[in-house]
């Protein structure tokens, strides 16, 4: 009874004692190593250490960059014309297929990118949030330039519209 004992508890230290002696791992694009990305692209820094056994951990989704559900949504999207892509389907029967524009859009991007079906997934999700966040930027400007233009020209403009309307109607007979 006390060796059976004995080796449970020595297997117990064993498996524990694995979580305390793991190393930190990094990803570098698609591959795993111990030492940081070299071309100092995009590094993760990833703790083999066990991990929680709640769930919370597997959800998390490791991409580089923060992207909304609608770029999300593109990217499974792109993700799935790839997946068609690769069966053999071409563009033109994809295109067919198409039932928007911006489906037909997302069909052509998918068509111009050349990688593995995660990479053009990334790829689009990216340029999705880029011309999301410049669509933001064109806006703030908008707003900007109306503000600017009402506290600066609003009196400004009352004066040469109000003198035109005036002109114009002194010019009827």
């Amino acid at each position: 009874m006390q060796p059976l004992l004995l080796n449970m508890i020595a297997c117990a230290l064993l498996c524990n004692a694995q979580a305390a002696f793991s190393a930190t791992m990094y990803r570098c694009g698609n591959s795993f190593q111990d030492t940081p990305c070299v071309n100092h692209s995009y590094s993760k820094t990833l703790n083999t250490a066990a991990k929680p056994a709640n769930g919370s951990e597997a959800t998390k989704d490791l991409s580089p960059y923060v992207v909304d559900a609608g770029c999300k949504q593109r990217g499974d999207a792109a993700k799935k014309i790839m997946w068609q892509r690769q069966v053999g389907k071409t563009k033109e029967e994809q295109l067919e297929a198409a039932q928007d524009t911006q489906t037909h859009a997302l069909v052509s991007e998918v068509y111009q990118h050349r990688g593995t079906i995660l990479e053009v997934r990334n790829s689009i999700e990216q340029a999705c949030m880029q011309q999301k966040e410049q669509d933001q930027l064109a806006e703030q400007l908008l707003l900007a330039a109306k503000k600017l233009k009402q506290r600066n020209g609003s009196p400004a403009s009352a004066g040469p519209s109000g003198a035109a309307s005036e002109q114009t109607t002194s010019n009827k007979p």
